[in-house]
């Protein structure tokens, strides 16, 4: 007869954190050294820098500025560690974990924000044709003179979005929304078809029915 001495569910137990991905940013009480391989008892595993395949990111004192952008891009991107504060990783050392478990498999969640737009806005200055070889994407909402204008510009455009959508026109409603800090069907949508794909960054250019108009109006 053969006995374990130790069930899957003791292991779990023992090392809580197994299969995560922990990073510490800036100064801590005790030395970061110290803090990482108690962590790591806990199977947890340590990063060096941020990036999309980490589960936590601790925040010390005196966080780098680029380390901070980093977690910032790693948001508008999608990716949503966990941040814990000092306060929080000490009660995970004193065995009080069970609240800040998270799913060991990473997913994008991308929830858009004013800051998406205002970021990858549309530049229309210059003289040539912005929209020249790219694919758009004209959110319902929009108006439907839109694409015969765009189709005199010989721009086309799609009521889609798929792997080679380069520019989304979203309505100006849809803009409001965004400064409101809601979503409405059209956002959801873009939301959905991002984190659905093999995307590890929103590259999409963004732009809003009436700065597209205005540009298409100038002839």
């Amino acid at each position: 007869m053969q006995y374990e001495l130790f069930s899957d569910a003791d292991f779990q137990q023992e090392t809580p954190f197994a299969g995560r991905a922990f990073c510490m940013l800036g100064g801590f009480r005790q030395a970061s050294k110290t803090l990482q391989q108690k962590l790591q008892s806990l199977g947890a595993e340590i990063k060096q820098s941020v990036s999309r395949n980490v589960h936590y990111v601790v925040l010390g004192k005196d966080v780098s500025a680029g380390s901070l952008e980093q977690l910032r891009q790693l948001a508008f991107n999608g990716y949503n560690p966990k941040v814990l504060n000092e306060n929080d990783l000490d009660s995970i050392l004193q065995g009080h974990y069970s609240s800040y478990i998270v799913p060991e498999q990473i997913s994008k969640s991308l929830h858009l924000t004013l800051q998406h737009y205002l970021d990858s806005r549309l530049s229309y200055e210059g003289g040539m044709n912005p929209l020249y070889t790219k694919e758009l994407y004209l959110a319902p909402d929009t108006r439907p003179e839109l694409y015969q204008m765009l189709g005199n510009r010989g721009v086309y455009a799609n009521t889609y979005i798929d792997d080679t959508t380069d520019v989304l026109v979203i309505s100006n409603a849809s803009l409001q929304h965004l400064q409101e800090g809601t979503t409405d069907e059209t956002l959801q949508y873009i939301e959905q078809q991002y984190n659905q794909s093999r995307a590890q960054a929103f590259r999409y250019v963004m732009t809003s029915e009436g700065e597209l108009l205005a540009w298409l109006n100038k002839g």
